[in-house]
């Protein structure tokens, strides 16, 4: 089956919403991810793509993959070609390169692939979901956290990362907004949040005053609210702030 045919596969947006408020709390260490990896009904993985090397692997994707961690982990580049079908793999890699050049650790990139445990099985459809995993150390490579889960679990998945990260129904419910964000008015929410005024902004951010005022506009029509107050709490909701 052609890498095409994935956009006919259903996504679930309130699992993409979980997943992000998940990899929120991961981020700020609010939740640790050996911790919660073998709660999420999927595999939840930790991924060098520099050295092309798999790093973690919880206990459910390794019963998946019908291997080891340490197993997993010595594999190297390996592992990307054992799995997965190998036309695939390719265009896969080349996507998630063009999602690294982002460098927006606020995005999560969502596609779907086929995973068999070895050339004897069938493959399987998995929705992955890949966000730059956080924090760095000064010249260490970019590594992504990636939670895929089988197409089948989706509903199931997403209701049980929402109840590990207690996510609220406001989150849930505007997580669609949040995508409609460009990252630079992420940037400017968190300024006026913050209290700054049009004209800091635009001396911080090197922008003119026109473009700052042309960017609070946009943020008020796509996030529909009317003041300072619901943009507080809308930052507050996403990790804005």
């Amino acid at each position: 089956m052609s890498i095409s045919l994935h956009a006919n596969l259903p996504k679930d947006i309130a699992c993409q919403s979980a997943l992000f408020s998940l990899n929120n709390k991961i981020d700020t260490k609010e939740l640790d991810i050996e911790d919660v990896g073998n709660l999420i009904p999927g595999s939840v993985m930790v991924q060098d793509l520099d050295e092309l090397t798999n790093l973690y692997m919880n206990d459910n994707g390794c019963r998946i993959l019908k291997r080891c961690k340490e197993e997993l982990n010595s594999l190297g580049p390996a592992y990307f070609d054992m799995f997965f079908p190998p036309e695939e793999i390719e265009i896969l890699k080349i996507e998630v390169r063009k999602f690294l050049q982002l460098g927006d650790p606020s995005l999560i990139y969502s596609f779907f692939q086929r995973v068999r445990p070895d050339k004897n099985s069938d493959y399987k459809w998995y929705l992955s979901n890949v966000r730059l995993f956080m924090p760095f150390a000064p010249g260490e490579n970019l590594k992504l956290i990636n939670v895929a889960i089988e197409v089948d679990n989706i509903s199931y998945a997403s209701k049980k990362i929402n109840s590990i990260c207690e996510q609220n129904e406001f989150a849930q419910k505007n997580y669609f907004k949040y995508l409609l964000l460009t990252k630079r008015e992420k940037e400017i929410i968190k300024l006026i949040v913050s209290g700054y005024n049009s004209r800091y902004i635009s001396d911080t951010l090197f922008i003119s005053l026109h473009t700052v005022n042309n960017h609070r506009k946009n943020i008020l029509n796509k996030l529909d609210i009317k003041g300072i107050i619901d943009l507080i709490k809308f930052a507050a909701a996403y990790s804005i702030i």
